[in-house]
């Protein structure tokens, strides 16, 4: 998949940076769509409404969980030949990956948090098989009693 580095003004960025945190999404995405809308007239994956059912999916999550345990993100592959859109699942995941951390990172899924691990005294994030693992704090299943 080509990339392209892009260089803008402070100004620009902060404009760009204030769409997207309104969307809850990166700079990045908010580019990427708006170029999309603009250029590519082909039926392609909706990421954004996808991060909205992932983080919906998510907060029914009832103890630690990878994204690959939402249905959404689990079920990329489906969707992407149902709707004949060209792009490999593994970038879609990724993108959709990026995206969701991001907004667990801004604290915009309400009571979702990345796990963490204690290794030595020392708390880390938590991974399985090379996965984030994240955790709904707002479950019955991970408050603490």
């Amino acid at each position: 998949m080509p990339r392209i580095n892009l260089s803008i003004s402070d100004d620009l960025y902060k404009q760009l940076q204030k769409a997207a945190d309104k969307q809850k999404i990166t700079v990045n995405s908010l580019i990427l769509e708006t170029l999309e809308d603009k250029f590519n007239t082909a039926v392609r994956y909706d990421y954004t409404a996808a991060l909205k059912l992932m983080v919906a999916e998510s907060k029914k999550m009832e103890k630690e969980f990878t994204l690959s345990d939402l249905p959404t993100f689990a079920d990329v592959e489906q969707v992407l030949i149902e709707n004949n859109i060209k792009e490999s699942p593994a970038s879609v995941r990724a993108r959709l990956g990026k995206m969701y951390n991001e907004a667990v990172k801004k604290g915009s899924i309400n009571g979702v948090e990345r796990a963490v691990t204690n290794k030595n005294g020392v708390e880390e994030l938590k991974f399985w098989c090379r996965a984030a693992v994240y955790c709904n704090k707002l479950s019955k299943a991970t408050t603490k009693k």
